[in-house]
């Protein structure tokens, strides 16, 4: 088993096609077959079956997909330690929406005026998701926000404490219960369901038998603020996401009255290993200067 082979290997997932991935890799098409065929007399196992004339991975591939990441993953970084390249490489972050508007857009323009031969790729996921591409090394890094973070394979950098809020239009009423009396406002507009805060409040109206007559549900912060603006409804966000609209009076903080909601914290999570990325270093350092 070699770079070359697990790079064929992760290419063909992604393409689910020999010609595809030779013509990516600039190989022929026999070397591609004959490459994965070692692979499975090696492993005694298939990695790929046919299915409406297209790869589709094996479960036992599946299994292994996160190996093949590292492995390919600690030969980038082995090359470019050798190389002394402390300043050049490929940094893949993920983040949630709420943290790449909020902090994390001005911390990414800022390494990239300093470090511009470093390139970085972004993947904006829910909190959950992006826990998950790290701990399959499709990343290298993810921001979270959460009450705890609890996985002995992953460093934990808590970067502020989050408070998360009921917001709705400046005009509505002050408290949820009296919201939650005009049709106009129970109506909770909040992101996909996989969001840490939107489970958070979730879990609290169920705690308190709180009915709630109609949601929708929506993929941009952005256009939440512009439901609420249009006094279509109330959601619940992390007050970092609505500072402007606070400052302007536009949107307002509702009391919950029934009890507090959860304290939330951003954290930066990397995966632990037995060296250190400099890369990395060079991009908490900035983080850091930016989200407090």
């Amino acid at each position: 088993m070699n770079i070359k082979q697990l790079t064929i290997l992760k290419t063909l997932i992604s393409t689910r096609s020999y010609t595809d991935t030779a013509r990516t890799l600039n190989y022929t098409q026999s070397n591609i077959s004959q490459q994965v065929h070692q692979l499975e007399t090696e492993l005694q196992n298939n990695l790929f079956t046919h299915k409406n004339k297209q790869l589709v991975p094996t479960d036992f591939l599946i299994q292994l997909l996160p190996l093949i990441n590292n492995y390919i993953k600690t030969h980038e970084e082995i090359l470019n330690l050798s190389n002394q390249n402390i300043n050049k490489g490929i940094l893949k972050v993920a983040a949630p929406e709420s943290i790449l508007t909020t902090g994390l857009s001005d911390a990414i323009k800022s390494f990239i005026s300093k470090y511009p031969e470093i390139e970085l790729d972004i993947f904006n996921n829910t909190c959950s998701y992006n826990q998950t591409l790290l701990m399959d090394s499709e990343v290298d890094i993810a921001f979270v926000i959460n009450k705890t973070i609890n996985n002995k394979y992953i460093n934990v950098n808590k970067l502020s404490t989050e408070q998360l809020v009921i917001v709705a239009h400046h005009e509505s009423p002050d408290t949820l219960p009296e919201l939650l009396q005009h049709d106009i406002y129970n109506h909770f507009v909040i992101n996909e369901k996989d969001s840490t805060y939107r489970l958070a409040f979730e879990k609290f109206i169920d705690s308190q038998n709180i009915e709630i007559k109609k949601k929708t549900e929506l993929w941009s912060i952005y256009t939440i603020k512009t439901f609420l603006l249009d006094r279509l409804g109330f959601s619940v966000l992390p007050i970092r996401t609505i500072a402007t609209e606070l400052q302007n009076q536009q949107l307002k903080i509702i009391n919950p009255v029934y009890s507090e909601l959860p304290c939330f914290h951003t954290f930066a999570l990397t995966k632990k290993k037995g060296w250190d990325n400099p890369l990395l270093k060079l991009f908490l350092q900035e983080v850091n200067k930016f989200i407090k």
